[in-house]
């Protein structure tokens, strides 16, 4: 009986197991769901977690999962890049749909701040930040473009049409008289603001109009966030390279899941916004038969008249030469990326290719890139990658932004000359009545036939381990490299028409230009991150040392052998223009840095930073600079008296100082130069080219800043604001002296011309406001509305320059002559504009003779009715040099951007509107298009309403060929810029998932978009947005036959597989 019993026991319990065993492996609950957005489409690659386990999964390309939890698992944690991660309840659940929203507009929200990151929740200093989304299509050759009117106290101003061409870009306004770009970190690699800069001036026209962005050798589709350092607490951790800014770019990279294939593309046609109304033929003849009588009234001066003028209605048009050098451009972009990974491996590798043809006749721009960015989990404790980047470009550039330029010649020509003959040959001037009209050099042939080119290879990137010691300590080793391959050429042909054999372009000219670059850095740091309770504590500290080598040689040459486009063409020596210069240099910087920062219970936040940098651009003693920053902060609304406001959503208080630096010298500072001598009064030699100073030493920018984050209205209304004031001191600065040292005289005349040593002196003081408003109008299933406002004003004072008397001078130089136009002195902004003031015209002869010396004698061959009356400002009866004063700022009064985003269903919808207020523009373009000094030359057809014995109340001066006081620098010429532009209007159309699902495409959206759709303002020229001449912020704002910005229209679309 004991054998039946133990047997059926035995029986029973190997029976019962199995069971045991499943009903074991069944209390882990499979869960399945879907992850998206908040505008319903699927999120694949999602990750999804059980918390405080080890389960985990990620979202396939439909966006599901499925995932057993185990014992004790209780949340679920999702969370995708750029979204707010979302922790969901599992009780007694099986299925879930999770939606996860923007984190643009969430506390979690990852801010980069310079060798790391931070909650933005914690931040306590100024960091604005733009989404890719935001840039994304835009019809830009560089980011930097793309900025503008994006980002509270940033200001971006393109200097030119020209694609692919410089653009301004200011954080806070005007830090120094030595360069105000600011410093640009790509995935850890800082990036000098300009890349090559031809000297084009070889030809005619502005030199600086040839610098291209650096921005342009990365393709905007590359980039997933940019953030900015606005103020000195949060710039400080990059010292010495940050007094103007730092702009932190993050590009993409891959994430663990399927592997995705996207495709962006668009194609667009631009033209110019607007021409001017210049006289054509029949107008221009009525001009010239009225000006007959005036000049005959001058004793002594007379004028004929043009027999085939004398019935101007039987006159057509003529030749419209804006017509001819400006056309109809096109741009195309295409980008195609790749980019997945497992959870040890994740990639992104993407190539891209972005053609614009310009608006004026032989401009254009190409790039290629490719770029790659890969990261490996090597082991637990150990995570490698690196990124790379390489670009090639090819930029033709149209001479502008100078007298001789063609976007000048054109507005001045006279209509009546032709651009060919019946042969299709150009020609020059041509012979009406006896009379010669037009340019001697053709202006369609300077732009046909001139090659001006810049060609670049650009490649950086880093290298990087990182070491997870223990929980929240990290060791970073992180190898950086930057290097440029660029050669630039400027070839003029001489030109002559085989028929008449009448020369028109002379002489043949080449330059050519190469120079190298190569920048290294290392840097080596600890991060570490940690929550205690009410503490959340991260600290950084590292070490860097960087290094800058760079050469350049030149050349260039006149008549050329059978119009070759080589330096071997020619004959050699001095009377054929042979110059020959070649140099090199480096640069090397040695950097210890710390950081910490600090928050308690989410209420108070404090950040320490400090670094010292070491530079070779100083001497011995002052090569070491310190620039400490510290900030703080206070979350009000995570007091428990203010818990249950019903009006405020969140509030933060922030207050932050400290000091960076700015380093833009040159080697020439530290060392005495020595140069060739070819000519001189004793035969060939050498001489000194500077005056060297050792003991020059850093630019400090001390900053200071209060601002507040709010959110109110039920988390529909944000608002940022920050006061700042930002002081510069220790200004790098030449010394100015007389001519009797010999030092500094005009290197255009003599040729002993020594630069005088630069020493550290003077001081500059920024104040403004930044405000950034986001409001979300409306949001609900079907339809969102968004509304972005940012706002920004500065006011920028040159309080004091090596002395009192001591001034920058901004001169214009027309074949020898020179014309002062803008001055900074102290106790006004850089740049500002200097003339004399006017006080209307002479139009009675009591005026002529008020009792105040003009200068010329009153007779009609001088002083006359209609002329320019200028003000006597010192009162001493006298209107002489002592009478020029300050007649505009440069500066606007304030900047804004307003952008509108509206989501319908599968309908996206935006506008983006971006203006400027209160800046004054000089346009110098106007003392040739309304002088009236020449009767052959072109004029504006507002010279019509000219005084005149038949008008007395016209409202420009008279004609006058007899002196220069009509066109004197003055505020005759000064115009306001004010504008406000519809910059951008864009609408896209995405499938709807169940399309797309058959036919294996994860997201497809076509859209079409126009860029600079109109501006209104009261400006007369082309464009108001005018950037800064020659990259210089000492000549903002000039328009001396500006390139204008064109006018887009694209279409395109973003495919995802």
């Amino acid at each position: 009986m004991r054998k039946v019993l133990l047997l059926t026991l035995l029986f029973a319990l190997i029976v019962a197991n199995p069971w045991t065993l499943l009903l074991a492996q069944n209390t882990q609950k499979v869960l399945k769901g879907t992850v998206s957005d908040d505008k319903g489409g699927v999120l694949p690659g999602a990750s999804v977690t059980v918390k405080n386990t080890k389960a985990s999964t990620m979202t396939d390309a439909g966006g599901q999962f499925t995932l057993a939890v185990p014992q004790g698992g209780t949340t679920l944690v999702v969370s995708f890049i750029g979204m707010t991660t979302q922790e969901v309840p599992i009780g007694n659940r099986t299925t879930f749909k999770v939606v996860l929203k923007d984190a643009s507009t969430s506390l979690n929200e990852v801010v980069v701040v310079g060798y790391g990151a931070i909650r933005r929740a914690n931040v306590t200093s100024s960091i604005a930040s733009v989404n890719q989304k935001e840039i994304r299509n835009l019809p830009v050759a560089g980011v930097d473009q793309a900025l503008q009117g994006k980002v509270a106290g940033v200001s971006v101003t393109s200097n030119s049409g020209q694609p692919g061409g410089g653009v301004s870009v200011r954080v806070r306004g005007i830090t120094s008289v030595n360069g105000n770009e600011p410093l640009y970190v790509i995935d850890g690699v800082p990036i000098s603001a300009e890349s090559n800069s031809l000297k084009q001036d070889f030809l005619g026209g502005s030199a600086g109009q040839s610098v291209q962005s650096v921005m342009a050798t990365l393709s905007p589709s590359d980039i997933e966030s940019i953030d900015i350092l606005k103020d000195a607490s949060a710039q400080a951790i990059y010292g010495s390279r940050a007094a103007n800014g730092v702009v932190l770019i993050n590009t993409k990279r891959g994430k663990a899941g399927v592997g995705k294939v996207t495709y962006d593309t668009y194609y667009g046609l631009q033209e110019v916004q607007k021409k001017l109304s210049v006289l054509d033929l029949r107008q221009n003849a009525e001009y010239l038969n009225s000006l007959v009588e005036e000049v005959r009234s001058v004793p002594g001066s007379g004028m004929d008249s043009i027999g085939e003028f004398k019935n101007p209605e039987l006159l057509g048009h003529g030749t419209n030469w804006q017509d001819e050098i400006y056309q109809r451009g096109s741009i195309i972009s295409h980008q195609l990326a790749f980019s997945g990974g497992s959870e040890k491996t994740t990639y992104y590798f993407s190539g891209g290719y972005f053609d614009q043809k310009g608006t004026l006749i032989e401009t254009g721009f190409k790039r290629y890139t490719l770029r790659a960015n890969i990261d490996q989990q090597v082991k637990s404790w150990l995570k490698a990658g690196f990124t790379a980047n390489l670009s090639r470009s090819n930029q033709k550039i149209g001479l502008s932004d100078g007298f001789d330029a063609v976007t000048s010649t054109v507005l001045y020509n006279s209509p009546a000359a032709p651009v060919r003959d019946i042969n299709g040959n150009f020609i020059t001037t041509t012979i009406i009545g006896g009379s010669t009209f037009g340019n001697p050099s053709n202006p369609v042939a300077m732009a046909s036939a001139r090659d001006v080119r810049n060609i670049g290879s650009r490649g950086f990137g880093s290298l990087y381990a990182e070491l997870n010691i223990f929980r929240g300590l990290t060791f970073r080793t992180e190898g950086n490299y930057d290097f440029s391959l660029n050669s630039a050429k400027a070839f003029q042909p001489y030109i002559q028409n085989p028929d008449t054999k009448a020369v028109i372009i002379s002489p043949s000219k080449l330059r050519e230009e190469r120079n190298n670059s190569l920048y290294t850095a290392l840097k080596n740091y600890f991060n570490y991150y940690r929550d205690f309770g009410l503490h959340s504590i991260g600290a950084t500290l590292g070490h860097e040392v960087q290094k800058s080598t760079y050469d350049y040689i030149n050349a260039n040459r006149n008549d050329l052998t059978l119009n070759l486009p080589s330096l071997n063409a020619g004959k050699k020596g001095n009377d054929s223009g042979e110059e020959i210069g070649a140099g090199a240099g480096n640069w090397s910087m040695e950097s210890y840095f710390a950081r910490v920062n600090y928050t308690f219970n989410q209420k108070y936040g404090l950040s320490a930073t400090v670094r010292r940098d070491g530079s070779s651009s100083f001497g011995p003693g002052k090569r070491w600079g310190t620039f400490p920053a510290a900030s703080v902060s206070w979350t009000v609304t995570n007091e428990p008296f203010f818990k249950d406001n019903r009006y405020l959503n969140y509030l933060k208080l922030r207050l932050g100082a400290g000091s960076v630096g700015n380093q833009n010298v040159g080697g020439e500072n530290l060392f005495v130069s020595n140069v060739t001598l070819t000519t001189g009064p004793f035969g060939i030699g050498g001489m000194p080219a500077n005056v060297a100073n050792p003991y020059l030493a850093w630019e400090s920018v001390r900053t200071y800043n209060a601002g507040l984050d709010l959110t109110t209205l039920n988390k529909k209304l944000e608002l940022t604001v920050d006061v700042y004031k930002k002081i510069s001191t220790d200004m790098i600065l030449s010394t100015q002296l007389g001519y009797y040292s010999g030092l500094g005289s005009d290197p255009n005349k003599d040729w002993n011309y020594i630069k005088t040593p630069r020493t550290n002196d003077g001081k500059m003081t920024n104040t403004g406001i930044d405000i950034g408003i986001t409001s979300y109008n409306i949001q609900s299933k079907d339809f969102n509305w968004r509304t972005s406002v940012v706002f920004s004003h500065y006011k920028n004072i040159l309080n004091r320059l090596n002395t009192p008397d001591a001034t920058i001078k901004g001169e214009f130089d027309e074949y020898g002559t020179k014309s002062l136009v803008t001055l900074s002195q102290q106790g006004q902004p850089v740049g500002s504009f200097y003339g004399f003031v006017t006080d209307g015209l002479f139009r009675t002869e009591a005026e002529l003779n008020d009792g105040i010396d003009y200068g010329l004698a009153v007779e009609p061959g001088k002083l006359w009715l209609g002329d320019i009356r200028f003000k006597d400002l010192n009162g001493d009866k006298k209107v002489d040099d002592k009478d020029v004063t300050v007649i505009g700022n440069p500066n606007p009064k304030f900047t804004y951007g307003i952008t509108n985003t509206l989501n319908w269903k599968n309908i996206d919808f935006s506008i983006f509107l971006q203006g400027s207020y209160g800046a004054d523009i000089f346009n110098y373009s106007k003392r040739r298009t309304e002088g009236m000094s020449s009767q052959y030359n072109n004029q504006l057809t507002t010279v019509l309403d000219r005084y005149t014995p038949g008008n007395p109340d016209g409202s420009l001066p008279r004609y006058n060929q007899w002196h220069n006081n009509n066109i004197r620098i003055s505020d005759r010429f000064i115009e306001d810029g004010s504008y406000l532009r519809i910059q951008n209007i864009a609408i896209g159309y995405s499938v709807p998932k169940s399309l797309l699902n058959k036919i294996k495409v994860s997201s497809l959206r076509v859209y079409a978009s126009v860029q600079n759709v109109y501006t209104f303002t009261n400006y007369s020229g082309y464009d108001p947005e005018l950037g800064a001449y020659n990259n210089l912020v000492t000549f903002m704002n000039i328009d001396n036959g500006h390139y204008p910005n064109p006018r887009s229209f694209t279409i395109g679309t973003n495919i995802e597989f």
